[in-house]
């Protein structure tokens, strides 16, 4: 994956080419890289949040799956 950051009005936008929801705006070319770092760690611990939320779920039906039969 490449990081693109162009000029944008009075700042800066960096974004992950190929991801439309990574993305991130800034006052300088730094501060736009900061803040799309920041939303990549964000978007990480929602997912992971979500796996774990997944995992557990299946867990709960292997362990007690005869009490979901129809």
């Amino acid at each position: 994956m490449k990081i693109l950051v162009k000029e944008d009005g009075k700042g800066f936008l960096a974004r992950v080419r190929g991801s439309d929801n990574l993305f991130a705006y800034g006052l300088t070319r730094e501060n736009a890289l900061d803040e799309l770092s920041s939303v990549i760690d964000m978007t990480m611990d929602f997912h992971l949040e979500q796996v774990e939320v997944e995992r557990h779920a299946r867990q709960e039906l292997m362990t007690n799956r005869a009490a979901y039969a129809v």
